[in-house]
């Protein structure tokens, strides 16, 4: 069996990874170069207990009230266009208690697995550059921290275990120094993990060329057909391949290849910027500021930072006064770091469905399968992810229903 992937990700590396593991001969088409779109710049956090989906009851009012201030985390493009437009329908249809309880659930359920995948990546030769570390956040008081102490008691009652310690504000600076002192609680979830997003790309590219695993970089797809019993992948500059299947992982682009083949679910771009600054003390591994929206990593030796969310078509413009903004922020949060030292400004597309959950599995052309949506736990998720997919290609199982490409 040959498989063509569509994108260079960490989705879609990974995604050919599991299906050369099960046999298969795999080529990965890439429009510019691996990790060009969400997967460079991300905060790279792996945090399963906390992929949950967006459509949230409190994100909902949260984004109605801010969703149209440039000066917000969340906001839109000076345009709505139709795909946007039907985003935002299902995006408030799924936002209801009972709605984002089940879809939370489902992805407790898919992502359950996700430190046993990354074991098994690097049991198998892959560098995921994965450091196991507590996730931290700190908040103004305890009142601050009521909504992610409900959040976190509602999952405790699931089948995710977890080690959550409660901070007073002197144990939250002597753990994380850099946090200042008006920040007088701290939630910490230990045994948690991040990775340096960069690297852990450049490594997967690393083991699938060992693998004899084609990556065509600077090649973008026009269009996906099937024709007599075979899938064709059309490249832009007229050529084409035939394959036996076609995995399309074009992340928050996804939409532009699937109109065809029943995908009906919008996948819109929720872009993200990020940055990195020296600091004078390391974080024990993440820590994560919830008022200010702001959120760190350990980045080699310095602090990655990441935060906002520009909502809209994966082509939009990108804002630079998003990027003076965030360093506005982040200077105010975290005064003690360098800021003379900024560099490696990013932003991002984070794909983001209307149901907050992937789209994973076919679709209703034979021998062409999606795995994209993952919105901002694609690294977290991306392991699981292609897993399912390769064994549902190769034969092996089935994907659970409520990620299914056609719903």
């Amino acid at each position: 069996m040959h498989v063509a992937v569509i994108g260079a990700g960490t989705i879609g590396l990974t995604t050919a990874w599991y299906l050369r593991e099960r046999g298969a001969q795999v080529s990965v088409f890439e429009m510019e170069k691996p990790a060009n779109g969400a997967s460079w710049g991300n905060a790279g956090q792996i945090l399963p207990i906390k992929s949950v989906p967006l459509s949230e009851p409190g994100n909902l009012k949260y984004a109605m009230k801010s969703f149209f201030k440039k000066s917000s985390p969340i906001t839109a493009p000076n345009t709505l266009d139709a795909n946007l437009i039907r985003f935002l329908a299902h995006f408030m249809r799924n936002s209801t208690k009972k709605r984002h309880l089940m879809s939370a659930n489902e992805m407790f359920q898919l992502g359950k697995s996700t430190f046993n995948e990354f074991a098994y990546l690097e049991s198998h030769g892959v560098d995921t550059t994965r450091t196991i570390a507590p996730f931290t956040s700190a908040f103004s008081s305890r009142v601050s921290a009521n909504s992610m102490i409900a959040e976190f008691q509602r999952i405790s009652k699931t089948s995710m275990t977890m080690d959550l310690e409660m901070l007073d504000g002197v144990e939250l600076r002597k753990r994380e120094p850099l946090v200042e002192e008006h920040y007088d609680f701290g939630l910490q979830l230990n045994n948690q993990s991040f990775v340096n997003p960069p690297k852990l790309v450049s490594n997967l590219v690393a083991s699938l060329q060992l693998l004899d695993v084609e990556i065509k970089s600077k090649s973008k797809v026009k269009n996906v057909v099937h024709v007599s019993g075979k899938t064709q992948v059309l490249l832009e500059n007229g050529k084409s391949e035939t394959f036996d299947a076609v995995v399309i992982a074009t992340g928050a682009w996804l939409n532009r290849l699937t109109a065809d083949h029943g995908v009906r679910m919008p996948v819109v771009a929720g872009i993200g910027y990020s940055m990195a600054v020296d600091v004078p003390h390391q974080t024990q591994g993440m820590l994560y500021f919830p008022e200010a929206h702001l959120a760190t990593t350990n980045y080699g030796n310095r602090l990655r930072i990441s935060t906002f969310m520009q909502m809209g078509d994966v082509e939009i413009p990108r804002d630079p006064k998003r990027q003076n903004r965030l360093q506005q922020i982040a200077q105010n949060v975290i005064p003690q770091a360098d800021w003379s030292s900024v560099s490696e400004f990013w932003s991002g597309a984070r794909p983001l469905s209307g149901d907050g959950k992937p789209l994973l599995g076919g679709t209703r052309t034979e021998g062409i399968y999606v795995n994209s949506g993952h919105g901002m736990w694609g690294i977290t998720l991306a392991p699981v992810s292609a897993k399912l997919l390769a064994d549902l290609i190769t034969g092996k199982r089935e994907i659970p229903k409520a990620f299914n490409p056609l719903r």
